[in-house]
C-alpha cells in the first residue's frame, strides 16, 4: 500500500475516475474518501520517516527496523509535533503540517461523527490538499524530512 493508492480509491470513492456513478456519492463512500486522504498523508509520512533514517533501498526495508520506524509514528503525537516544528520549517513542511491537521479532524468527523456530512466539492478538495502537500513534502531534501522524523517520532525532554 503506499499513498500514491490510497489517494487513487479516495478519488475513486468521491466518485472520480473509471468509477464515476451518476448522481451524487453515498455518505459512506465520501468518508471512506476523506479516511483514504488522511492515511494517505499519515503514510507518507511513515515511509518518509523510515527511508530518511534506515534507508531507502529494498534491502533497508526489509530490516526490521525499517519497519520499526515506519510503525513507530503516533497519529496524535504527530499531529501536535508537526504543528510545533513549523517555526524554521519549508514552506512544504509547513503545509504538510497544516494539511495533516486538517485531514485527521476531517477523517474523525468522517469515522466517528454519524451525523457529519461530506459533499463530493469538499471531499475532492480535501483529497487535492493531501496530495499537493504529500508532493510538496516528499520533494524537501533528506536533511529536512531526516530532523522532522525526529521530531515527530522522538518527545523532547
Amino acid at each position: 500500500m503506499t499513498w500514491q493508492h490510497l489517494i487513487e480509491m479516495a478519488r475513486l470513492l468521491a466518485g472520480q475516475g473509471a468509477l464515476i456513478t451518476p448522481g451524487r456519492p453515498r455518505q459512506a463512500m465520501l468518508k471512506k474518501a476523506v479516511s483514504a486522504a488522511y492515511y494517505a498523508l499519515f503514510h507518507a509520512l511513515c515511509y518518509s520517516n523510515a527511508n530518511v533514517l534506515i534507508g531507502s533501498s529494498a534491502r533497508a526495508a526489509r530490516l526490521p527496523g525499517w519497519t520499526r520506524t515506519y510503525r513507530a509514528l503516533d497519529h496524535n503525537a504527530a499531529r501536535d509535533r508537526l504543528l510545533q516544528h513549523h517555526s524554521g520549517a519549508s514552506p512544504a513542511v509547513q503545509s504538510f503540517g497544516t494539511a495533516f491537521s486538517v485531514l485527521q479532524a476531517n477523517r474523525h468527523r468522517a469515522d466517528y461523527d454519524p451525523g457529519a456530512r461530506f459533499y463530493r466539492a469538499n471531499t475532492v478538495s480535501l483529497i487535492d490538499r493531501a496530495e499537493d502537500a504529500i508532493r510538496a513534502f516528499l520533494s524537501t531534501d533528506d536533511q529536512e524530512r531526516r530532523e522532522l522524523a525526529a521530531a515527530v517520532l522522538m518527545r523532547g525532554r
